[in-house]
């Protein structure tokens, strides 16, 4: 065990003789008794959700088959829980511990399972008004956010949209195959049911200014998002058949352009989803044949291989490892692009290995239509207002760790201050910046909440004991889980990952430009939906040893699938929480011999074996939750 592993001290105890399995040799520990942090991060999938949302607490709510439930405890910290059971970037699969056993749990498709099957959410009342105005730049994930938070607390919001639609790049920039409009619809109208206004067709600039808002209001916060597609910067750009993937997705979903790719070959350069959602797109508005161009390897996309699959499955093709270096015409048409084939070199700054031109591999690609998705920018023009004395090298208002900016009525957050990102991280820039707001407006009463956790910790020579941690709110599911798991037997672990089901191919609309395009990712069924729950391993459920109880058998450690658990002697612990001195006050203090018991977090699954192998039962699963204000 190296000094980076979470390895948390279970207990401490005295013994008139070295136990034989009580390791005695090999690396030493750094150990940790644990606190709120500690056990908040030992939930990886909440950890990694740029909104913590409670994610085991929902995916048992699902297990209950309670979806309505579910779906406000989503609401509750993603705003918009309907749009991202569909789109989500799903970072806490990737930190989901399942992973270790088989496949993560599909957490983003239960998300989406308890927006489908819990009916409508409940209306928030509307609270009393608190007399302050805050006006809302864009209507966007991160707007959106902040303006539910803004009307919770009383504040009349009025939100300034440039587009006749809300969403930001949920509708803009997402083709509506994948996320239905009616869908975005539906997130919104709970918003505006709060109160909250929302003025279309008004671009900031053009038709009102910002000192016009500094004006009116007693607030402003700028959530305009990324608006500015990024170009090649190489010659034939300015060749009529050219567009950026943003500009095309506008039209599409916007503006209901319809057949403007009833061409032979659309060629679209770029491997995030923008770039694949363009190249989809396109066959289903007639183009013949749509390739799309990565100047990277197919496993370098930052994308997820199952959307290269579905891709493939529609007709896209691809041309990995060339990097564009020309785009041809004739008569002022696109005709073609030029590319060099790339090779991998040596690793730059940041262990990425860096693409180097093949010298005399040049190829051309024949097209007669070109979709540039390189990414975007957001647009600084709002930071060249003489309102703000400070703005970064791009030209935007410089921001603290509050979302202020320079100007004392002004805050800015979500993409427009840190660039494009996936729409979890901006609704929760949203939900800050609204708290800082929030306390700006009303600083006599506006506080953060407050989260307390019960620990008792290693002080004295009394045994060490970490006694049970607060419980309450949480699913039948998983107040049943230890003893379901320990007595009664429970498969979890032999359930396999459910798999999403999608349309068939042939009623996907492929070629056939149907309005509105049908939704290609379906969701799970109740029952695989229920499956899928199930094979959580419910991670804010912990380990705890009693070390009066304990005769250091090491059954428990014999038992350990994952062999997370270890006794070893109190020489083998370099420091507790961080303090090197305290292992050797506990080694005097638990004379004539220490030993220790330790568990690696990171491998821990809550299988429960140990438990059910103790003879003694001094060891105990409990179930962890912070609970807010100390209730």
């Amino acid at each position: 065990m190296g000094a980076r592993r979470r390895i948390r001290l279970l207990a401490v105890i005295r013994t008139n003789f070295v136990p034989a399995d009580a390791k005695r040799t090999g690396p030493k520990y750094d150990v940790f008794t644990g606190d709120l942090r500690w056990f908040q991060d030992n939930i990886p999938c909440q950890a990694a959700c740029p909104a913590r949302t409670d994610v085991p607490r929902y995916i048992a709510l699902i297990a209950d088959g309670r979806y309505r439930d579910s779906d406000e405890v989503n609401r509750e910290a993603n705003v918009l829980p309907v749009c991202l059971g569909r789109i989500c970037a799903r970072p806490c699969e990737d930190a989901c511990r399942r992973r270790v056993v088989d496949a993560p749990v599909a957490i983003c498709a239960l998300k989406r399972v308890a927006a489908d099957y819990g009916s409508l959410a409940r209306l928030e009342p509307v609270v009393p008004p608190t007399g302050k105005r805050v006006a809302i730049v864009g209507a966007g994930p991160s707007g959106l956010a902040a303006a539910r938070e803004l009307a919770r607390q009383g504040h009349q919001v009025t939100i300034l949209e440039r587009y006749p639609v809300p969403g930001g790049m949920l509708w803009v920039g997402v083709p509506e195959w994948r996320l239905p409009r009616d869908v975005i619809r539906s997130e919104v109208e709970l918003i505006t049911g709060l109160g909250v206004e929302i003025w279309y067709n008004v671009e900031v600039g053009r038709d009102v200014s910002l000192e016009e808002l500094v004006d009116r209001f007693d607030a402003v916060l700028l959530a305009a998002g990324c608006q500015q597609p990024a170009t090649l910067g190489i010659p034939g750009e300015e060749l009529e058949g050219v567009l950026s993937g943003l500009r095309f997705l506008e039209g599409v979903n916007v503006y209901g352009s319809q057949g403007m790719l009833h061409s032979e070959c659309v060629l679209t350069i770029g491997g995030g989803y923008v770039s694949l959602d363009c190249a989809r797109t396109a066959l289903r508005l007639g183009a013949v044949r749509s390739i799309l161009a990565y100047r990277r390897g197919r496993d370098d996309m930052p994308v997820s291989q199952d959307e290269i699959a579905e891709a493939e499955r529609e007709g896209v093709e691809f041309v990995f490892m060339a990097t564009p270096t020309r785009i041809a015409g004739r008569a002022g048409r696109v005709a073609g692009v030029k590319f060099a084939r790339n090779r991998l070199g040596d690793p730059d700054e940041t262990g990425r290995r860096r693409i180097e031109p093949v010298p005399g591999s040049e190829l051309v690609v024949p097209c007669d239509r070109v979709i540039v998705a390189i990414g975007q920018r957001p647009d600084r023009s709002l930071g060249q207002s003489s309102l703000f004395e400070h703005v970064d090298r791009h030209g935007a208002p410089q921001v603290d760790e509050q979302f202020r900016t320079g100007h004392p009525k002004i805050w800015a957050t979500g993409d427009y201050v840190a660039g494009p990102r996936n729409v979890i991280s901006a609704i929760a820039d949203g939900k800050r910046a609204a708290r800082s707001i929030d306390a700006a407006l009303r600083p006599a009463t506006a506080s953060e909440p407050t989260t307390e956790i019960e620990l008792v910790p290693l002080s004295t020579p009394e045994p060490c004991v970490l006694r049970r941690l607060l419980v309450g709110g949480v699913a039948d599911w998983t107040l049943a889980t230890p003893n379901r798991r320990l007595r009664h037997g429970d498969p979890y672990l032999q359930i396999q990952r459910q798999a999403v089901p999608s349309r068939p191919l042939d009623e996907r609309g492929l070629g056939a430009s149907l309005r509105p395009a049908p939704e290609v990712e379906l969701p799970l069924s109740p029952v695989s939906a229920q499956a899928e729950a199930r094979r959580c391993l419910q991670c804010q459920l912990n380990i705890f040893i009693d070390g009066t109880r304990c005769i250091l058998c090491s059954g428990c450690v014999e038992a350990c699938p994952q062999r997370c658990l270890e006794m070893v002697m109190a020489d083998r612990i370099q420091a507790i929480d961080n303090d090197p001195a305290r292992p050797r006050s506990v080694k005097e203090a638990f004379k004539p011999h220490a030993v220790v018991m330790v568990l690696d977090e990171e491998r821990c699954i809550r299988c429960g074996a140990c438990v059910d192998r103790c003879p003694t039962g001094c060891l105990t699963m409990e179930h962890f939750r912070a609970i807010a204000g100390g209730e």
